[in-house]
């Protein structure tokens, strides 16, 4: 019995932000690179990122996304903020 599902990005998105925000060092993650990582290379791509501190490429996207400026406005969910930004979690791959 094989129930296929099929999710929009908009869901897709708040899963990999919901599963990201249980991980153990998700916190620790995203403050070193708030205070250090960006600071020192502000146009670093997810993926290098990644590498780099040996995440999960879904937690490097997540991280960018929540710390990098997009558009600052009205308070949003990450939902909605994601969907506002056009990208798909591709295009973090390849930055």
């Amino acid at each position: 019995m094989s129930a296929q599902t099929s999710y929009d990005s908009a869901t897709l998105w708040e899963i990999l932000t919901e599963t990201v925000h249980a991980l153990a060092m998700y916190k620790h993650h995203k403050r070193y690179v708030e205070k250090v990582l960006l600071p020192e290379k502000p146009r670093i791509s997810a993926k290098e990122m990644a590498l780099v501190m040996g995440m999960p490429l879904g937690e490097a996207i997540v991280i960018l996304e929540e710390l990098r400026p997009s558009s600052k406005g009205a308070p949003e969910t990450e939902a909605k903020a994601k969907a506002a930004t056009g990208k798909s979690l591709l295009d973090y791959g390849t930055e």
